[in-house]
């Protein structure tokens, strides 16, 4: 009996410290939009240097980009396929309707003891998606939209970063305001002069 109490007394305590733990050592901290638009911003005026037109920035991609960048900050995992799904197929399950996917970049960065200014976040995922070959084909991709999310946690003493890019071409979709009424599905119905 006294060795199932002193194990209960040791048990009890750390399985509580494992249970609690993760709420005590990270948490969520606001970064502003304009972190956001600075990638939007960076992102089109590397395209326009380099000849190419600018993105439109979706608000339904970049909810889904932001959706991703809060699930990697907040599970500290790393890359494409960290969810268990692809990119594309995030954008799929969001509804979003493209004609080609055409790249995600992504990029976590972490300081510490204390944090980096936003600006100086951004501006090092950007450098980076411009040095790694692969990101910068996505950076000049044949896109037409853009999704960015970036999120920030502070985990132990470490201050965290991840921004995501994704990049879709809706070029072959008709615009909008153009798009012809819908058919009656009433065949009983006739219009008559």
């Amino acid at each position: 009996m006294r060795t199932v109490r002193g194990l209960a007394r040791v048990l009890l305590p750390a399985t509580a410290a494992v249970l609690f733990a993760t709420p005590a050592s990270a948490q969520e901290f606001t970064v502003p939009a304009s972190a956001r638009a600075a990638i939007v911003s960076d992102t089109n005026a590397y395209r326009q240097a380099k000849g190419l037109a600018p993105l439109r920035e979706s608000p339904r991609t970049t909810q889904a980009a932001q959706a991703y960048a809060d699930y990697l900050a907040r599970n500290d995992k790393t890359g494409h396929h960290a969810d268990g799904r692809g990119p594309a197929q995030r954008l799929r399950e969001a509804g979003i309707v493209f004609c080609k996917f055409r790249g995600e970049n992504w990029h976590q960065s972490w300081t510490r003891p204390k944090r980096a200014s936003v600006d100086a976040a951004m501006q090092k995922a950007m450098r980076f998606w411009k040095r790694s070959p692969g990101h910068e084909r996505a950076l000049r991709s044949a896109s037409t939209e853009i999704g960015v999310g970036v999120a920030g946690w502070k985990r132990d003493n470490r201050w965290i970063y991840v921004s995501v890019q994704v990049f879709i071409d809706t070029s072959c979709l008709p615009a909008r305001a153009t798009l012809p009424p819908l058919p009656d599905r009433n065949p009983a119905r006739i219009d008559t002069p």
